[in-house]
C-alpha cells in the first residue's frame, strides 16, 4: 500500500468555488469495463474543477491514495475477464482521507465502498453513490440466472449501500426504475455516462479488404451477455451473408470459442483489440452498429457509435437501458430472438439510402449526451448534496 496524495488544508485562501471531494472507487486504471472508463473519465474533469482525491488500487498517481488489490478465489478468472478487481481498505487511512472533505463519491457497493460509507456516515459527510453495478451482470457472468437471486441482491445493495447515501446517481432512467422498483428510500437522479467529444464524425477511409461489403460492428467485451453467438447466427442465415463483414472488438473468456464461430461465417468475423483511435475509425467507417446485449445500465458503446453518426440496431431487452438510443423501432429487435434480429438486419441491407439518411437524427440524439454537460450535471448534484448537508 503506498499513499499518493496531498492533504488539502483549510485556510483563508482556499478556493470557496471548489468543493474537498474524496472520489472512492475499486478500479479507475481499467479499459475494458465501461463502468471503469466512464468513473477515469469524471474523475479527470474533477481534477481540473476541484481538490479531489482519490482512493484506489492501481497506478500511483498525485493526489491518490492506492490500496492493495485482490480477486475472489472463486471468481479470479471471471473477474480477471471483466477486468475488475476490488480494494483491500485501511481503516485508518480512509478515516484520514475523508475527515475533511466536503463530499465524498463512491462509485461501486463492495468492500472499499462499505469502509468509506462507515466512516463518513459517523463523520456526517455529504454523500453520493454511483449506480454502476447491475446485479444481473454479476451473476451471469458466473453462470447464475436467476430472478429471485437478482431480486435479492438489488434488495441488498439497497438495504446495505444506496439507502444509506444522500444521493444515488444512474447512468439511466432504466436504472432509476429498477433502484425504484426494489424500493429504494434515497433520492435518485439520472445522470448519463456522457459522450466525450472525439467521438464525433470524421472523414476515415473503409479498410480496403471491407471494400464492397457490408460492415457490422459490434464493441464490447466477449461475454455471454453480449450475445455474439446470436448476430453470427443471424448473418448465417440472412438473404445477405455473402456480403455482410462482421467486425468485433474486444476481449473476454469466449474469445476463442467466437473466433471458431466466426470463421464459419461467409466472410470470416473480424476480431481486433483496438485503440480509441481505431475504434472512432471503425464507428465512421462501419455501415451497421449491432448490440444484442442482455444486460446494460447504459450501453456507452452504443452512445459511442451513434455520436460517430453511425446507426445502431439494439436489443430490446427488459434487463437493458440500451433500447432508449434507438432511432424508431426498426432499429430494434426482440432480445435472443434470432428470426427478429435477422429479420432488421436484413431489412436495413436492403434499404440503405433510408439508413444513411438515419445518420443526421442520430447524431441529433447523440449530441443531448455530451460529456461536459453531464460532469457538470453531477457536479451540480455535489453542490446540492453539500448545501442540504449544511442546512440539516
Amino acid at each position: 500500500m503506498g499513499l499518493f496524495y496531498k492533504p488539502c488544508r483549510y485556510c483563508f485562501s482556499r478556493d470557496p468555488n471548489k468543493l474537498k471531494i474524496v472520489f472512492v472507487a475499486d478500479n479507475v486504471d481499467g479499459e475494458k469495463s465501461g463502468g471503469v472508463v466512464s468513473t477515469r473519465r469524471f474523475i479527470d474533469y474533477f481534477k481540473k474543477s476541484d481538490d479531489l482525491t482519490v482512493i484506489s488500487t492501481g497506478k500511483a498517481e498525485e493526489n491518490k491514495i492506492v490500496f492493495p488489490a485482490f480477486y475472489l478465489p472463486f471468481a479470479k478468472k471471471q473477474m480477471q475477464e471483466m477486468d475488475f478487481l476490488f480494494a483491500w481498505p485501511n481503516k485508518k487511512v480512509l478515516t484520514e482521507a475523508i475527515k475533511d472533505a466536503d463530499l465524498v463519491h463512491i462509485q461501486f457497493p463492495f468492500f472499499l465502498g462499505y469502509q468509506a460509507l462507515k466512516i463518513a456516515r459517523k463523520m456526517n459527510k455529504p454523500i453520493v453513490f454511483g449506480f454502476h453495478v447491475q446485479p444481473e451482470n454479476l451473476m451471469w457472468n458466473i453462470g447464475l440466472d436467476f430472478d429471485w437471486l437478482n431480486a435479492f441482491l438489488y434488495r441488498f445493495f439497497i438495504r446495505t449501500f444506496y439507502n444509506k447515501a444522500d444521493l444515488v446517481l444512474s447512468p439511466s432512467a432504466f436504472g432509476k426504475e429498477m433502484l425504484e422498483k426494489y424500493a429504494i428510500q434515497s433520492p435518485v437522479e439520472v445522470v448519463s455516462n456522457g459522450l466525450p467529444e472525439q467521438f464525433k464524425p470524421k472523414q476515415c477511409v473503409k479498410e480496403q479488404e471491407f471494400e464492397g461489403r457490408f460492415v457490422i460492428l459490434m464493441v464490447g467485451r466477449l461475454a455471454t451477455e453480449k450475445r455474439h453467438a446470436l448476430v453470427m447466427q443471424a448473418i448465417k442465415q440472412s438473404k445477405f451473408k455473402d456480403k455482410i463483414q462482421l467486425v468485433v472488438t474486444g476481449q473476454g473468456a469466449l474469445r476463442e470459442e467466437l473466433i471458431d464461430l466466426g470463421n464459419s461465417l461467409p466472410n470470416p468475423a473480424f476480431f481486433e483489440y483496438v485503440s480509441q483511435e481505431k475504434l472512432i475509425t471503425l464507428f465512421n467507417t462501419a455501415d451497421l452498429f449491432v448490440h444484442a446485449s442482455d444486460i446494460e445500465l447504459e450501453g456507452m458503446a452504443v452512445l459511442e457509435a451513434i455520436g460517430c453518426g453511425l446507426p445502431a440496431l439494439i436489443s430490446d431487452s427488459s434487463h437493458s437501458a440500451s433500447a432508449q438510443f434507438a432511432l424508431n423501432e426498426q432499429f430494434l429487435f426482440s432480445a435472443g430472438n434470432l428470426e427478429s434480429l435477422t429479420d432488421k438486419m436484413d431489412y436495413w441491407i436492403e434499404h440503405e439510402a433510408e439508413l444513411e439518411a438515419s445518420k443526421a437524427p442520430y447524431l441529433e440524439k447523440a449530441n443531448t449526451y455530451a460529456f461536459d454537460a453531464c460532469a457538470q450535471q453531477t457536479r451540480d448534484f455535489y453542490d446540492g448534496v453539500v448545501a442540504n448537508k449544511q442546512q440539516q
